[in-house]
């Protein structure tokens, strides 16, 4: 099953065009610029905020996926997680809801893709919670290291999720 490896980091909003230009000096290249809603669904007989897992159906233009994500293992910054995704039609809304799924949340963000050296990154202006990058590979904080240095990056364990929310991972609400 396909592990998601990553590191996110919040950065001042006024950095993430350094950040781009940096991560393009490190090999990386710009694959698109997307806007991404993400509905997050709860289940119907347990909590995943509880078991520290997500449902979430994103769409943006490039049509719908449906992911699974599994709870977190998080070791100096980088989380570990399993991660099944799937395209889906929109119409898929219909079905998670005659099983019991509901809305919770829905995400909001600009992104841009980027990829090279056997990583990915994405640049985030997430609505209402600021500007992130994301790196996946076999070593984000490597990567993060070189290309974000001195930009007023700092790691961020939290899901968007769980930043929207205000829970601070493993403390609870506050």
């Amino acid at each position: 099953m396909p592990v998601e490896r990553e590191v996110k980091l919040r950065l001042p909003c006024e950095a993430l065009e350094e950040a781009r230009r940096r991560l393009e000096e490190a090999g990386l290249r710009v694959e698109a610029t997307v806007r991404e809603v993400d509905v997050y669904y709860s289940h119907p007989c347990r909590d995943f905020l509880e078991t520290d897992e997500a449902l979430r159906l994103r769409i943006s233009g490039e049509g719908a996926r449906l992911t699974y994500k599994g709870p977190r293992r998080v070791e100096a910054g980088v989380k570990e997680r399993l991660e099944i995704e799937a395209p889906v039609g929109e119409g898929v809304r219909g079905i998670l809801e005659a099983l019991g799924f509901r809305e919770a949340l829905r995400i909001v963000k600009d992104r841009v893709y980027m990829s090279g050296r056997g990583y990915t990154a994405t640049l985030d202006r997430v609505e209402g919670l600021g500007c992130f990058v994301e790196i996946e590979g076999e070593d984000p904080l490597r990567l993060a290291g070189e290309a974000l240095k001195g930009l007023g990056a700092e790691v961020v364990e939290e899901t968007y999720v769980e930043l929207k929310l205000g829970l601070k991972r493993g403390r609870g609400p506050g």
